[in-house]
Formats: structure tokens, sequence, C-alpha cells
């Protein structure tokens, strides 16, 4: 029977894709400092930052080059970290919960069979919660978000303590533009259970960013993260004895990515010095980890994307004797 962690299996290759990404960043960065040290080796002088750039006309320019650096930055920076970088003005809606795959035929006639007989079962038992949980992540994968949307509706009812079931809730809400019903649902599942679970207070936190709420998601992710450095001190001991005794320390959520969640809802909500507060204490904590520059030089770019357009603006409507500027 289909179960219902749908939702973050589908991620999974995003994970391995942003590991990748994250190697290959390495790989570059490691291969530019090797260039820089041969460079001054080969100098044997240290290097006049403040002197001119001297033209070279057999390569290209030094703005050119410059540019296309910054465009690959920011590309892969989205393409990598979407869900916690800064975004100014792009709409959150944009960022679909609920990963889309196109079926085989094979899968698709597997999930049509499975549903028919978990809806047989539903005719006979309507609450039945193993029938509903299945019919609903059946249908989430054949995309019949509303239909599902019914049945989780039903089982949260039948189960109210279930927070997978909330959390694929708020991603079918999501999908359906339901932004409201999915951060009622996302709460929920945070509620539900004692652990903070980073899929549901990311997906939180783009349902309130959808709703134009950035005020109360950044308030989400300041209580939840209030909550991890206190579960972070109080388990700390309990860890060490538990390390000493050879058991496996249980998987915590990275609080660079939780800083960063926060960061991207202070952008959305205006607040961008706030937001670069964070990323400058990401830095200053984690000066090994490279997501706090890149999420800081974003960010300013994003400021200077919409001075510029706002300059742009203002200069196209200044008229002079009597003729405006085009």
């Amino acid at each position: 029977m289909p179960e219902l962690r749908t939702g973050s299996e589908n991620r999974s290759g995003k994970q391995v894709m942003d590991k990748q990404f994250l190697q290959k960043v390495e790989a570059v960065r490691r291969s530019a400092l090797e260039k820089k040290k041969a460079e001054e080796n080969k100098d044997y002088q240290a290097i006049d930052y403040d002197a001119p750039i001297e033209s070279d006309k057999s390569t290209i320019g030094f703005g050119t080059r410059v540019g296309i650096g910054v465009a690959v930055v920011v590309f892969g920076l989205v393409f990598a970290f979407g869900d916690f970088l800064p975004y100014g003005s792009v709409s959150p809606s944009k960022e679909s919960a609920v990963v889309k795959q196109k079926l085989s035929q094979e899968e698709e006639a597997k999930f049509k069979s499975e549903l028919q007989g978990f809806e047989a079962t539903l005719s006979k038992s309507p609450n039945d919660p193993t029938a509903l949980e299945g019919a609903a992540v059946s249908l989430v994968e054949l995309g019949e978000y509303e239909k599902a949307s019914t049945y989780l509706e039903k089982l949260v009812k039948v189960i109210p303590d279930k927070a997978e079931a909330y959390r694929l809730l708020g991603e079918v809400k999501f999908e359906l533009k339901d932004y409201e019903g999915s951060s009622s649902s996302y709460k929920s599942a945070l509620s539900s259970s004692d652990n903070i679970d980073f899929e549901v207070l990311r997906g939180l936190t783009n349902a309130l960013l959808a709703a134009k709420k950035p005020d109360q998601a950044v308030d989400v992710i300041l209580s939840c993260r209030q909550k991890l450095n206190e579960k972070s001190q109080t388990r700390l001991a309990d860890l060490e004895a538990a390390n000493d005794n050879g058991v496996q320390k249980p998987q915590d959520i990275d609080p660079i990515q939780v800083d960063l969640l926060l960061g991207k809802a202070y952008s959305d909500w205006g607040h961008i010095s706030d937001a670069v507060s964070v990323y400058d204490k990401l830095i200053n904590e984690h000066p090994e980890d490279f997501r706090g520059y890149l999420a800081k030089v974003l960010i300013k770019l994003l400021g200077d994307y919409a001075i510029s357009r706002s300059l742009s603006k203002s200069f196209s409507t200044i008229k002079i004797e009597g003729q405006e500027l085009s």
C-alpha cells in the first residue's frame, strides 16, 4: 500500500542534486584557491587591489567575466537552494509543494487498481483509516488533488493525531492554491508531533508566504528555532552518554537550513536588514559553510536590481521642457 511519505520521497532526487551542486561548487573553490596561490608565487609580490585593472584585448573583458560569473552563481543558487534563498518579488505560489512526476502506463494502471480496491473497502467501511490513507496517496500520485484532499480531511478526523496525514494535506492544499488551508494543515502537523519536522516547517513557511503573511512565517520559524535550541541544550548530556555507549546519534534539523529559511521569510517581508543580519550570523558562526555567503550575495543583488528598477521608473516619468523622457 502507498505510504504518506510520498512528497518527501519525491524530493530525494532534489536532495541528491543539491549534494552534487555543493560538490561542484567546492571543486571550483579549491581550483580558484590553487590558481591564486600559483599566481602569487609567480609574481613574488603583494597584490595591489587599488591599482587600476589593465585591459587585455585578447581576452574577455573583466566586467563581462564578472557578469557571467554572477549569472552562473545566481542560477546555481536558485536551482539548488530555491526553498531557502531570498526571492524578492518572485511569487512563492510558483513553488509547487507536491513534486509532479509523469507516471508510466504501468504505474498509472497500478495506482488506479489500488485506488479501486481502497474505494471498494470504503464503500463498506467509510471510516477505515488504512483505506482512507491508501486512497489519498493513490490520488496524489495520479494528480487528483481535489479528491485526495477530501479523503485526507476525513482521515485527520478519524485519526486526529496523525502528523503525516496533516503534512500531506498541507501539500495538497498548497497545490490547490488554498494557502490558508495549507498553512492550517501544516500547523496541525507541527502540533501533532513532539519533534519538529523540517519538511513541515518549510511547507508551512512557503504556505504563509504565499498567503502574504510573512510576519507569521517569521514568528513560526523563530519559535521553532528557539525550541530546537532548548532541546539541543537539554539533550547534549544524553547524546554524549549515548555516544559513549555506542548508540547512534539521532539526526537533528540542520540549524543552517532553519536560518536560511528565516532569512528568506525576512526577505519576503521586506525586512532586508534583518535577513542580512541572519546571514551575517551564519557567516560568523559557520565560516566554513558557503551557504551564508551566497545567500548574502544574492539578497544584495536582488536589492541592487530593485533599486535599479525603481530609479528607472522614476527617470522615465521626468519631464524636460514639457516632454516626457522615454
